[in-house]
């Protein structure tokens, strides 16, 4: 019995048969040499820095270096998937792009992005993809994804609409995106967004104006206020509390 060519293999071998393999290298370091299953906690070694605990699928590469290809997945509900694959003692992590992480814009366009807050009136957008994958209604002009829910939205006058229940505007990256025409192509207005000290934000929508100059160049510009069109809707990205999730249950070895 063992793990050599010939032998039986025996529970726990590679990671497989006990609940937790609390024994494993791969519980302990994530540059491991055999193929097999393993659990990644706060303690392992040269895990992802945005990675606490999970679960990992390391594939081993036959000969004496550190090759090989490892798919580690959270189990904290946050839905990083990510993998390497090459030497690991080169090779950084990779985070996997999906629909729980990213979000398709009016145009079609899809960006690195969550929480997400769609500005469009629900009840008369022609739009079937409004409410597409978790997005699901916040008042009557907008839907937000799982991550922004208790966020709400209302139609101030023409072209302004208020946003509660965030922190405000997201701190890093993309803020808003003008919607779109269904087709990818043109701008079908001009955003602006304005931020109060308690979180709240106040989306503008406009009517995209060009204005020609004296040399002959034409200038974009903002016109009169307008309403979100029904073929599109305005994308928001969000700061949100952060949810502490507790750790998982004390792992006991078997």
């Amino acid at each position: 019995m063992g793990t050599s060519p010939g032998n039986v293999m025996a529970v726990s071998s590679y990671g497989l048969g006990p609940r937790v393999v609390s024994d494993s290298r791969i519980y302990d370091s994530m540059n491991v040499w055999e193929t097999g299953f393993g659990v990644i906690t706060e303690t392992t070694q040269f895990k992802p820095s945005n990675f606490a605990y999970g679960t990992l699928l390391n594939i081993a590469f036959p000969g004496t270096g550190y090759l090989g290809t490892q798919l580690w997945m959270s189990t904290l509900g946050s839905g990083v998937i990510g993998f390497r694959s090459g030497d690991y003692s080169t090779t950084s992590f990779n985070t996997i792009y999906h629909t729980g992480n990213t979000t398709r814009g009016s145009g079609g366009v899809l960006s690195a992005a969550s929480p997400i807050m769609r500005i469009a009136c629900v009840a008369t957008s022609e739009r079937r993809d409004l409410q597409e994958e978790t997005f699901l209604p916040a008042g009557e002009w907008g839907v937000v994804n799982s991550e922004a829910r208790g966020v709400t939205v209302e139609r101030v006058s023409v072209g302004e609409y208020k946003i509660a229940g965030s922190l405000g505007l997201a701190l890093e990256g993309w803020r808003t995106q003008d919607p779109c025409s269904p087709d990818g192509g043109r701008t079908l207005g001009v955003t602006e967004s304005e931020q109060s000290e308690d979180g709240t934000v106040i989306i503008r929508l406009f009517k995209q104006r060009w204005t020609l100059s004296e040399d002959g160049e034409m200038f974009p510009g903002r016109g009169a206020p307008m309403d979100v069109p029904s073929n599109s809707w305005i994308d928001v990205r969000l700061e949100m509390p952060k949810i502490e999730m507790p750790p998982p249950p004390t792992i006991t070895e078997e």
